[in-house]
């Protein structure tokens, strides 16, 4: 007898499995992991580029030993500079020509106005070509280089009017070494960094359980309502076969499309966040922040990944169970549209609550409202797992696993009974 069920229970996740993999539903599934690889690559591309030496134009006016110093800072800030004969209006024409980032204009007079304390003003005239993150970085670099070189001609003033003083320590008599702190463990590194990196390695997960579910979900209530709607429920409920089986069924054959739209969502992904993370810090700055943070021990392990795989699996699956509650509700498939708003604001509400509030900070109230919702937990499973709240993140997935159970409970209730074929939402006004 097992074994029949069995038989019958696989033909019926095959079936399910078959009537979600559709090319409708593939090929803009594909199609968007292909954008963001090729967008990562992209970028990752692009920040080569940046990170290249970008062209500026100079026009020293003064020619001065102190303006040929500005020069050299400027050479040595990422800067490819060139310099031009002639005033400023000719000088950014010209850049524009050639393509250049920016035109500096070191004006007649720059060293003895700072010698005489009546300093004059650098013009910069930077050159927009668009408006994008990597256009902006050759003016970052502008930027860093006159602050570099305001501190060397500030430290120059400052050694000749004291000699023999430790210049450093009166311009900064407090200084500050950073360190970071998690559990019993410790690095020499600021908490921005260690931030910055950890939300760049975990920001992807919230975002791809949130496209998973939402598409799992959506896949599942349109199943049902087109089979409501061809007629074709009532043959596979008249069908020699549990009711919960067919409830079972639906759920595992959509929780194994939902596992591998996660699995290709998070190819791309990473593609797609490893072109940020190089775009936004160079090689070598990488890697000092990435030796830190094995230091803190905020890296995740083999075990690790298979905990963070548990929540999201329990996470997709409440979801679906309660897509299939939903779907009952659904009188075609036009409905099905709009069947699953109660779905997608128990996500929304977690999803920007735990990107951007410290949960335990939050009010009583709001708190229980917060880990009442089960989409929370996956959502901060990341979290757990680095800041080693193993306890919070099992409590988490059995109260996934619960609430599953009631969920599963009332679909098969549902799906036991007659209503199953007559359940709707009829928003329409009754004449």
């Amino acid at each position: 007898m097992f074994k029949i069920k069995m038989k019958k229970f696989i033909v019926l996740v095959k079936k399910e499995i078959m009537e979600l993999l559709t090319p409708q539903m593939l090929v803009p599934l594909l199609a968007v992991v292909l954008v963001f690889i090729f967008i990562g690559k992209q970028i990752n591309k692009e920040a080569v580029k940046t990170n290249t030496p970008q062209p500026i134009a100079v026009v020293d006016s003064d020619n001065s030993d102190l303006s040929k110093f500005a020069v050299e800072i400027f050479s040595k800030n990422n800067l490819d500079v060139q310099m031009f004969s002639g005033d400023a209006k000719d000088a950014v024409n010209s850049a524009v020509d050639k393509g250049q980032k920016a035109v500096v204009v070191i004006p007649n007079g720059f060293q003895s106005g700072i010698e005489n304390s009546s300093p004059l003003k650098i013009e910069i005239y930077s050159i927009f070509n668009n408006f994008s993150v990597m256009g902006a970085k050759s003016n970052t670099s502008l930027n860093i280089s006159v602050a570099r070189l305001n501190e060397a001609i500030s430290n120059q003033l400052l050694q000749g009017s004291l000699p023999g003083e430790n210049i450093a320590a009166l311009k900064q008599p407090v200084g500050v070494n950073d360190f970071t702190v998690v559990g019993e463990k410790q690095a020499n590194i600021t908490p921005a960094a260690v931030m910055g990196f950890i939300t760049s390695q975990t920001t992807f997960i919230p975002i791809i359980l949130f496209l998973v579910i939402m598409l799992a979900s959506q896949l599942v209530v349109t199943s049902i309502a087109s089979e409501k709607e061809n007629k074709t429920l009532e043959t596979l409920l008249s069908c020699p076969v549990s009711r919960r089986l067919i409830v079972a069924a639906k759920l595992v054959g959509a929780g194994l499309v939902s596992l591998l739209t996660a699995a290709i969502y998070i190819f791309g992904m990473r593609s797609y966040m490893n072109g940020l993370m190089a775009a936004d810090q160079p090689a070598s700055a990488g890697a000092g922040i990435e030796a830190a943070v094995r230091q803190l021990g905020l890296t995740f392990a083999a075990t690790d990944y298979v905990l963070l795989g548990l929540s999201l699996f329990f996470g997709i699956l409440v979801a679906l169970s309660l897509a299939v509650i939903l779907g009952a509700f659904a009188e075609d498939t036009k409905s099905a549209q709009t069947i699953v708003a109660p779905l997608m604001i128990l996500i929304l509400i977690p999803y920007f609550l735990t990107i951007f509030f410290d949960i335990n900070s939050l009010s009583p109230a709001m708190k229980i409202l917060v880990y009442a919702i089960p989409f929370s937990h996956p959502f901060m499973a990341a979290s757990n797992i680095l800041l080693g709240h193993q306890l919070n993140l099992w409590l988490g997935i059995l109260y996934m696993a619960v609430v599953f159970v009631i969920f599963v409970f009332i679909a098969a209730r549902i799906f036991t009974s007659e209503k199953i074929l007559t359940m709707k939402l009829n928003f329409r006004r009754k004449k």
